[in-house]
């Protein structure tokens, strides 16, 4: 698993190779996965000569091919096997390949989380594949991929999208079901006030440090559900959807720390049979 400065320092590699590269955003058809320019720099970066296998029947992307905003894509990435002791999801990378800071999170799971499952919103600077690339407690890695027309949303200006001192960092949850069902995943939505500002906005004051959500970490009655590492490839008030599995009363507990050193929390005890936030 990769560490946060590791992963930082992928980030910083990964964009010094690749901001010297073409924009594409023209293409008409979708360029073959297999052949693409992008990728291979970022794979010996990020997984050396590690074999990456067909992910189809372990992970799956899924999103919209064409997006009317490119500062705010949706996009799920779903396990296809359970969470379970003997074989679970240990991360799931998620990658733009053309973004300048293509490895947008790395979203690490335990057999706690029930179902390995990341959803989110996504900035694109190009037209791009998004690759997913899941790492299975047996040190097996695959992959999955799909190819997206949206272009502009990294370097979009960010001005509306400013968030008041008083509601920085404020989360709030919302539950699939209106209800908390035990030992069995529960699917939750955490939802955080934050900019997330991006450094190639064009309102952007580069003698600044751009803010933006860098950590997540989620725990479950003291218990590791997922923790993440994340940039500004994600959008404004990011929003993270997962699943935990619960077997009796807890809480439910997220940390969040950001780029200028700014640490949020937000917990909620949770039990079976109470009505809960959203569903």
């Amino acid at each position: 698993m990769l560490s946060r400065a590791n992963f930082a320092l992928i980030l910083s590699a990964i964009l010094s190779v690749l901001l010297g590269q073409p924009a594409l955003a023209n293409e008409k058809a979708e360029p073959d996965p297999a052949k693409s320019e992008y990728w291979e720099p970022i794979r010996k970066l990020m997984f050396g000569d590690r074999e990456i296998l067909d992910g189809k029947d372990v992970i799956r992307v899924y999103l919209a091919t064409r997006a009317d905003d490119a500062s705010t894509v949706p996009v799920t990435v779903k396990a296809q096997i359970n969470q379970t002791p003997e074989r679970y999801i240990k991360t799931i990378y998620v990658v733009v390949e053309r973004n300048p800071s293509p490895a947008s999170g790395a979203f690490h799971f335990t057999p706690e989380s029930g179902r390995a499952q990341v959803e989110t919103r996504l900035r694109f600077e190009d037209f791009s594949h998004v690759r997913a690339i899941a790492e299975t407690n047996d040190g097996k890695l695959w992959m999955s991929s799909r190819w997206v027309k949206a272009a502009g949303g990294c370097s979009a200006p960010s001005a509306k999208n400013r968030v008041p001192a008083a509601l920085l960092g404020k989360m709030k949850f919302k539950f699939e079901e209106e209800t908390i069902k035990y030992d069995e995943p529960n699917l939750v939505q955490l939802m955080i006030r934050h900019p997330n500002e991006s450094p190639l906005a064009g309102d952007f004051d580069v003698t600044q440090v751009a803010e933006f959500v860098r950590s997540v970490t989620v725990t479950y009655d003291g218990k590791l559900i997922m923790t993440a590492e994340v940039d500004f490839s994600i959008s404004e008030n990011p929003s993270f959807r997962f699943y935990f599995t619960p077997h009796g009363k807890g809480e439910l507990r997220v940390e969040v720390e950001d780029t200028h050193d700014k640490r949020f929390v937000q917990s909620i005890t949770v039990m079976e049979g109470t009505p809960l936030p959203g569903g």
